[in-house]
């Protein structure tokens, strides 16, 4: 069970093709990611995959190549293009307009008097912005429209709201405000309500013939989003998906130049992980009287990437999209310098396990979740597993030889399998239905202990197969615990309740299990100490995200250190954690980028 915090992008996952740098270049500023923090629980049922270009028809849209066209590292939001240029929001420090040539390798930023603007739309005639602009005197989020080159900013009306665009000629403007959908003239006035909705209402976009809008309603009781449509003049408003099973997650559209395909994306859970992505979707167009022979969505891009935001070129050929490149760095906590210093260098990966000499280390890289093995210094990497499958907390045998992992493949349950160090073909170390993680080698490297989710009994336990005999043994008293970590001299194990609240200990001589400790936040990736006296923790829960300890005999967990303003990656079970050889501890932080992405596609 892990705390997450969820990638979004508001105004926002690579396809699977190669990403080709562009000219387009810009002067380097801080990389800042924007995240919603909320909690996701372990799903060992896994989710249905998406579906990729080569699964479906030929005459099916699909992307073709994705190139990259910006490179700043500056987080982004509201991209809208020209065909000559790209315009976004970029958030330095407030929020800014950021100019992109494609022609050149230049970037500017568009003048503006105010200390907080948003992009919303261009106009027809790509002569001025309508934005969003708020002072730290109003509490109003007023709409503006801003010459893309010479002139002053013009108030539209009275106007305020979360987002808004034009129409295609450019004489009406359709907004959210709260819960309302609202149509005025270009000018502000003449203002009459199209609808109220049951949750905000933002991301509107006119049909290019004018007669439809589709916009997204956000429901943060039940932390949905919906698409709808409605009638330029209001009439007919309905779910644009109702049956559709991405459809509570769906939002944040735009049409085609043609009117063919309706663009918009999806966020949801990577198969049988709680990695999240967001991907782009096309959706032919019933009313345009295109040819197509399904009116169902097509997914365009399905990871490891994400991919949102997304702007039809005119040209119908291509659609330009903000997309986040994870890449993360390994660190360790410096308790002299009070910092965090990184280990390993050259790699992008999460999930490290030192082999028992400490000299190789094995890793999951990031994003496409391979396992790879490596040296301490970085060096002699091999790769042990290929896509599609993705690895997890791989464990080394204490000679070195081979290595556990949690092998997560679409579509089906996690398995633990065993792989020689210098790679071949890996083994499933049990043949039943349930799933297993968290793999823990006996000191002799005859035994493996895991936790067991036996879905065809509805069982968590734990259990140890004896790899000699192929047989395996339930821990006495085990059923519904979960985390299970050995200590290094064996006589305990220690097992997380569901919850994450409460660390149970079984002790060997009495054939017991005792509460241990009951935490005010949450008990993620235990680690023993070396003696076998000591217990760590991380706890991402409270406000004062830290490592604890608590010692065996005792109830009250001692924190060790905070660890502060710290960017952590969240990979598929949550922010990891980990110690080395010389017990200091080690995390991931989140080096991703935020960049504008050309994804060259052939819609039929």
């Amino acid at each position: 069970m892990s705390h997450y915090r969820l990638l979004f992008f508001r105004n926002l996952p690579s396809a699977t093709m190669s990403i080709m740098p562009t000219t387009c270049a810009s002067a380097r500023a801080p990389k800042r990611i924007f995240r919603l923090s909320i909690v996701i629980f372990l799903a060992m049922l896994g989710s249905v995959p998406i579906a990729s270009a080569n699964d479906l028809p030929f005459s099916a849209p699909k992307v073709l190549s994705v190139t990259e066209a910006t490179h700043d590292g500056v987080s982004k939001i509201n991209l809208l293009s020209d065909d000559s240029h790209l315009y976004l929001t970029e958030w330095p420090a407030a929020q800014v307009i950021a100019k992109f040539s494609l022609q050149g390798a230049n970037r500017s930023t568009i003048a503006s008097p105010f200390s907080n603007v948003r992009l919303l739309d261009l106009s027809p005639d790509g002569t001025k912005f309508l934005v969003s602009a708020k002072e730290a005197a109003s509490a109003r989020n007023e709409f503006w429209t801003l010459p893309v080159a010479e002139g002053s900013p013009e108030k539209v009306g009275d106007l305020s709201g979360r987002d808004a665009t034009w129409s295609a000629d450019g004489t009406q403007i359709v907004f959210g405000k709260g819960n309302v959908l609202s149509l005025a003239s270009s000018t502000g006035k003449q203002v009459h309500e199209l609808f109220t909705a049951n949750g905000s209402v933002f991301a509107p976009r006119f049909s290019p013939d004018g007669q439809r809008i589709r916009f997204t309603v956000n429901d943060s009781e039940q932390n949905a989003t919906a698409l709808w449509e409605i009638g330029h003049d209001g009439s007919n408003p309905h779910p644009l998906l109702p049956n559709w099973q991405y459809a509570t997650t769906a939002c944040c559209g735009s049409w085609t130049a043609d009117g063919r395909y309706y663009i918009f994306q999806v966020t949801q859970t990577l198969p049988n992980t709680t990695a999240i992505i967001t991907s782009l979707w096309a959706l032919p167009d019933a009313g345009s009287g295109a040819s197509q022979t399904s009116s169902a969505p097509v997914p365009l891009t399905d990871g490891p990437m994400s991919f949102g935001n997304a702007w039809p070129a005119r040209d119908n050929k291509n659609i330009w999209a903000i997309g986040v490149r994870p890449t993360v760095e390994v660190v360790k906590y410096d308790p002299a310098r009070k910092d965090f210093v990184p280990i390993v260098s050259g790699i992008s990966a999460t999930d490290l396990d030192y082999s028992a000499d400490g000299k190789f280390v094995a890793y999951v890289a990031v994003p496409d979740g391979t396992l790879w093995r490596c040296r301490a210094d970085g060096s002699e990497r091999r790769q042990l597993t290929s896509a599609p499958m993705r690895a997890a907390l791989p464990r080394w045998s204490p000679d070195g030889k081979q290595i556990a992992y949690v092998s997560m493949q679409p579509g089906q349950r996690w398995k633990l399998s065993l792989i020689a160090a210098d790679g071949g073909t890996s083994r499933e170390i049990l043949q039943d239905s349930g799933s297993q993680i968290d793999a823990n080698w006996s000191a002799d490297g005859t035994r493996i202990m895991f936790g067991d989710y036996a879905l065809d009994t509805g069982g968590i336990s734990i259990r140890i197969l004896d790899l000699k005999t192929h047989k395996t043994t339930t821990v006495p008293g085990s059923e519904g615990l979960f985390s299970p970590r050995w200590s290094p001299d064996e006589r305990y194990i220690a097992a997380i309740s569901p919850g994450n609240k409460t660390l149970k200990l079984f002790d060997y001589k009495t054939q017991t299990w005792s509460d241990w400790l009951t935490s005010s936040g949450a008990v993620n990736y235990p680690v023993w100490s070396a003696d076998s006296q000591y217990l760590f923790y991380d706890d991402f829960v409270n406000d004062d995200e830290s490592i604890r300890k608590v010692k065996v005999g005792e109830s009250n967990a001692e924190r060790v250190f905070v660890l502060g303003v710290f960017e952590r990656y969240l990979g598929a079970l949550g922010p990891w954690s980990g110690r080395t050889p010389d017990g200091s501890w080690m995390f991931v932080r989140d080096r991703s980028s935020q960049e504008v992405y050309r994804l060259s596609v052939e819609l039929p």
